[in-house]
């Protein structure tokens, strides 16, 4: 099998190649590359954000006993859902990088459509973030719930 001087991987098949292809196949990896690593990114604020959102909540409850507005309830399940979003996004970042790999790979690579991932994600952070919105905006008090997520705040 033929090795491309300008890569460490080899080339797939015995066809002619040109080094005007292999190098455009390799600026496509690297920007695959550089889309996962977006996803790693925006996966982890997401993260970080929903976890912080949830001990905020917390410390602010065990400051002030009780302060309007928050709940261990609301906190906890806006944190939750930052961070299991955060979660889909890297798995969907990671199987989009492999779907694109694969397709570089392959002889006859040619552009094909994906599937809108980054506009999922997008409606998915919609729609939390407008739960969060109404979980602000309707005052409910559950504090057996509260009991529940944070036995020491009873």
């Amino acid at each position: 099998m033929p090795v491309s001087p300008y890569a460490i991987f080899p080339i797939m098949s015995d066809s002619p190649t040109s080094l005007t292809n292999e190098l455009a196949r390799e600026r496509n990896r690297e920007a695959a590359d550089r889309t996962l690593l977006a996803w790693v990114r925006t996966s982890l604020a997401m993260i970080s954000l929903g976890f912080g959102i949830e001990r905020l909540g917390q410390a602010a409850i065990a400051f002030d006993g009780r302060l309007a507005g928050f709940s261990p309830l609301k906190t906890r399940l806006f944190g939750a859902a930052l961070i299991a979003l955060g979660i889909a996004a890297t798995l969907a970042g990671m199987w989009e990088h492999k779907q694109v790999l694969a397709s570089i790979a392959a002889e006859n690579y040619r552009y094909a459509a994906r599937p809108p991932i980054a506009r999922y994600m997008g409606i998915a952070l919609v729609i939390v973030g407008l739960a969060a919105l109404a979980m602000m905006l309707v005052h409910f008090s559950a504090p057996e719930a509260a009991a529940d997520v944070f036995p020491a705040a009873s």
